[in-house]
């Protein structure tokens, strides 16, 4: 669990509080205070995802999009700041041990959906994904299967 703090800037669009990033683990819940930041790249726009009070927002993380062979898929977003408004959130990460063997699940292997990764642990993707710093494309790439 972390706290992020987005502190006013009179100029929001000189900065990001969190640059477009797609989660490196399973899931995350995150739990926003009323004030906007959230944003999700949708047909090419980044899209407001607008707090509701009493809720969570769930994102899927890199290992559900390679536990279920890219039917379900990591979301690219990312946190600005407002120019009036502090801005408080509470991400929640739920992470596979680091020695945890990622994989598509077989049962979602077939003729129709061929395998798209490898199998890798935790441990390497995790790595691989702070190595590369907190970039837009996405680090599944490295772990593509061989005939993908």
């Amino acid at each position: 669990m972390a706290v992020n703090y987005y502190p006013p800037c009179p100029q929001p669009e000189l900065t990001y509080g969190l640059p477009g990033h797609k989660d490196p683990n399973a899931l995350t819940l995150l739990l926003q205070d009323g004030v906007s930041g959230l944003q999700v790249l949708r047909n090419g726009r980044w899209v407001a995802v607008n707090p509701i009070p009493n809720t969570f927002v769930i994102n899927i993380g890199d290992q559900i999009q390679v536990l279920s062979n890219d039917r379900y898929k990591s979301v690219l977003h990312r946190a600005v700041v407002n120019c009036d408004r502090e801005r408080l959130s509470v991400p929640t990460f739920y992470c596979p041990s680091r020695d945890a063997l990622i994989e598509p699940a077989k049962e979602l292997v077939d003729q129709e959906h061929p395998l798209v990764y490898r199998s890798f642990t935790y441990a390497e993707y995790f790595d691989k994904f702070w190595n590369r710093g907190l970039r837009t494309e996405s680090c599944l790439d490295m772990f593509k299967a061989p005939d993908a």
